[in-house]
């Protein structure tokens, strides 16, 4: 059964310094693409929520445990920083399950 996450997030502490559009800039996007393709990761919606100064994502994976890779590896890498990342469920399921 697939898995869709919703995650909010900053880059992380490797991305520190580093000059967007740069030789090491691509190299460690490079690297997190890596991790998101390796796990099957179809991404539904990426962005930058300016009203948060944070990135926004939601991401589809064939299980759970292929979101906690995810999540688990790039925050090892310091790639981002999670502040938030949970199921993402439309309106019909959050009614459904309030009764």
């Amino acid at each position: 059964m697939s898995y869709t996450s919703f995650s909010v997030a900053a880059p992380g502490r490797a991305y520190d310094g580093v000059t967007v559009g740069s030789d090491q800039w691509n190299e460690l996007l490079g690297k997190q693409m890596a991790i998101l393709e390796a796990a099957g990761t179809e991404q539904l919606l990426s962005g930058y929520a300016a009203a948060i100064g944070k990135f926004v994502n939601v991401n589809k994976y064939e299980s759970v445990e292929k979101s906690s890779t995810v999540i688990a590896q790039l925050a090892a890498a310091q790639l981002i920083e999670v502040e938030a990342s949970g199921p993402f469920i439309s309106f019909e399921e959050w009614f459904e399950l309030i009764g």
